[in-house]
C-alpha cells in the first residue's frame, strides 16, 4: 500500500503538488490539502511535496518531487514567499504547469521590522514576475485583485483564472469546541475578534487606535481578542505594539491568544460577538469566508481583496476616520437587525462561493482542461 494518501495509480495521471511549507490550519497547507482531496477523487494520482511541516499530513521531500516529477508528472507550485528550491524544481517539470498565486506581502511592511523578510519578501516577488513572463505556466489567482497583478507582471490574461481557496470552514462548523476555552472566553465575551497572525501588514496598529476611538466616543473599552501567531525576528514590531497599546490606554482590553486549534479557534469565534478586519495586505483573507460560515457578523475597512471576498452587501468602509469605524462598530454590537442583516449577506455569499462544493467546481473546471491538455477558453 502506497504511503501517500490520495494515490490512484491510474497511469497518466500524475500531478505533484508544491508547497513551502504543510501545517494543519494555515490558509496555504488547508488550499494544498483541499487540491490533493479534489483531484485524486477524480482519479489523478496526487502527491504532495513540501521543504517541512507537520508529517503527519503525508507529503514528500524535494528529493521525492524530483523523482516523482522525472517520468512526465504535471505540477502545481503554491507561490507566496520567497522558495528557491521549489521554484527551480518547478520551471523543471516535464509536464503541465500551474502556479497558484497567494500573493507575496510586499517588503514595504517588514522595513524596520527585520531585514531577514525584507529580503525574502523581494526575492517572492522577483520569483512571481519570473514565472508570471513565463508562457508556460498557466496561474490560478484566489482573488481577482491577485489575477489583475499576475497580469500588470506580464502573463498573459488566458492564462490567468480565479480560483477561490479551500479552507477550514467547514471543519470548523463541524467541530466541537474546546470545553475549557469556551467556558473561559464566555465568561468575558470579546467584541471585536481578530484571526490573523501578528505581522505588520494585519492593520493590528489601527484596530488599536480604533478602540481608542471607541473608548472615547461611547464611554466604555472594547474587548478585543486576537488570535494568530507571530515570528520571533520581528521583536520590534511587537515592541511597537506593545508600546501603542499603553499611550492609548487600551490596558488589559486586549487579549493575545496566541496560536489555537482548530476547537480553540471555534471557541474564540463562538465567544466573540463580530470579527474587525483593518488589514492593509491581503490576497484572499480566508477568515472572513470562516466568520461567515459561523454567523459572526464582519466590519472591514477597505482593501481590495478584502472587499472582494466579502461581497457589495458586507460592511466595508473605504477611506473613513477611525471614529467612523469605532461608530460602526457601535451600530453593529448594539443593532441586532443590522447584525442579522450582514450574516445573512454573509452566509448567502458562502452558499455561492465559497461553500466546499463551489470552491472544488471552480478549480476542476480551471486545473483538468489544463491538466488534460485542453486549451483555456
Amino acid at each position: 500500500m502506497p504511503w501517500w494518501p490520495g494515490h490512484r495509480g491510474v497511469s497518466g495521471k500524475r500531478v505533484a503538488i508544491l508547497v513551502p511549507s504543510l501545517q494543519r490550519g494555515d490558509a496555504t497547507g488547508n488550499d494544498a490539502l483541499g487540491m490533493r482531496a479534489a483531484l485524486a477523487a477524480r482519479d489523478w494520482e496526487v502527491r504532495l511535496f513540501a521543504e517541512g511541516g507537520d508529517r503527519s499530513l503525508g507529503f514528500g521531500t524535494s528529493a521525492d518531487a524530483r523523482a516523482f516529477l522525472r517520468d512526465g508528472a504535471s505540477a502545481i507550485f503554491h507561490q507566496g514567499t520567497q522558495w528557491d528550491n521549489g521554484v527551480r524544481i518547478f520551471e523543471r517539470v516535464p509536464g503541465v504547469r500551474i502556479a497558484r498565486d497567494h500573493n507575496v506581502t510586499p517588503a514595504a511592511f517588514f522595513a524596520g521590522v527585520s531585514e531577514d523578510f525584507v529580503g525574502a519578501s523581494n526575492v517572492g516577488l522577483e520569483q512571481r514576475q519570473r514565472l508570471a513572463r513565463d508562457p508556460a505556466v498557466s496561474w490560478i489567482a484566489a482573488s481577482s485583485m491577485n489575477a489583475g497583478e499576475l497580469v500588470a507582471l506580464g502573463a498573459s490574461p488566458s492564462r490567468v483564472g480565479v480560483v477561490p481557496p479551500f479552507h477550514q470552514a467547514e471543519d470548523l462548523a463541524a467541530v466541537e469546541p474546546d470545553e475549557i476555552a469556551l467556558r473561559r472566553w464566555a465568561a468575558l465575551p470579546a467584541d471585536v475578534l481578530f484571526v490573523g497572525r501578528l505581522a505588520p501588514n494585519k492593520g493590528h496598529r489601527r484596530t488599536f487606535r480604533i478602540a481608542a476611538s471607541y473608548a472615547e466616543l461611547f464611554g466604555r473599552r472594547l474587548r478585543i481578542r486576537l488570535v494568530g501567531s507571530h515570528d520571533r525576528r520581528w521583536a520590534p514590531w511587537l515592541a511597537l505594539l506593545a508600546r501603542d497599546r499603553e499611550q492609548l490606554g487600551l490596558g488589559d482590553s486586549i487579549e493575545y491568544l496566541g496560536t489555537l486549534s482548530t476547537s480553540e479557534l471555534k471557541a474564540a469565534y463562538l465567544t466573540s460577538r463580530l470579527l474587525l478586519c483593518c488589514s492593509e495586505h491581503e490576497g484572499f483573507c480566508v477568515p472572513l469566508v470562516e466568520a461567515a460560515r459561523l454567523g459572526v457578523p464582519v466590519v472591514a475597512t477597505w482593501q481590495q481583496a478584502v472587499a472582494e471576498t466579502l461581497g457589495p452587501e458586507a460592511l466595508v468602509l473605504r477611506a473613513v476616520s477611525d471614529d467612523v469605524v469605532a461608530t460602526a462598530i457601535h451600530r453593529v454590537l448594539d443593532d441586532g437587525g443590522l447584525r442579522d442583516a450582514l450574516v445573512g449577506a454573509q452566509q448567502a455569499r458562502y452558499a455561492q462561493l465559497f461553500a466546499p462544493s463551489a470552491v472544488e467546481r471552480a478549480f476542476l473546471a480551471a486545473v483538468e482542461p489544463l491538466l488534460e491538455g485542453e486549451p483555456r477558453g
